[in-house]
């Protein structure tokens, strides 16, 4: 099954300022603006939805030619770890990547169908009681950007 999107507005003056965003993030923790750095981040900016790994490639080499698919592949690691790009964790499918919340200047959630693998974003706090209950009551500080709630959209119901 591939991973279906739904899709975010976006306009080249906020994809451009979130590309600024995330080079600015690089920059100011000391990491390098490499070409394939800058393509994977460019890409992302500007495609719709939450591209897997595989995806995402094929969209960077389409525009950048010389980035081999093993760059993209690692440059999307070296940039998750770095915080610049969220890895989103789908069940029982691949993981998908976006652009993180500081880049974008738009955190969200995200919301799986189980049935046709739409992806849906949620609002960026939905989730904030349930991490404060957590908290408290079991000493467990919950990640909600990385996984996706899992059910059923409106249209396969």
């Amino acid at each position: 099954m591939g991973v279906d999107v739904e899709t975010r507005d976006h306009t080249p003056d906020a994809d451009h300022a979130a590309v600024e965003r995330a080079i600015d993030m690089l920059r100011s923790e000391g990491h390098r603006i490499t070409g394939a750095r800058h393509a994977v981040i460019e890409t992302l900016a500007t495609i719709d939805g939450h591209p897997s790994a595989e995806q995402l490639s094929e969209q960077v080499r389409s525009l950048h030619p010389t980035v081999h698919r093993a760059t993209v592949y690692r440059t999307l690691e070296t940039l998750a770890a770095i915080g610049v790009v969220t890895q989103v964790h789908l069940a029982g499918s691949a993981t998908t990547y976006h652009l993180a919340g500081d880049a974008t200047g738009r955190d969200h959630l995200h919301a799986s169908c189980r049935v046709c693998g739409r992806i849906i974003d949620l609002p960026g706090d939905l989730l904030d009681p349930v991490m404060r209950r957590l908290a408290e009551e079991r000493d467990f500080a919950l990640d909600p950007p990385h996984i996706a709630l899992s059910g059923t959209c409106h249209t396969c119901r």
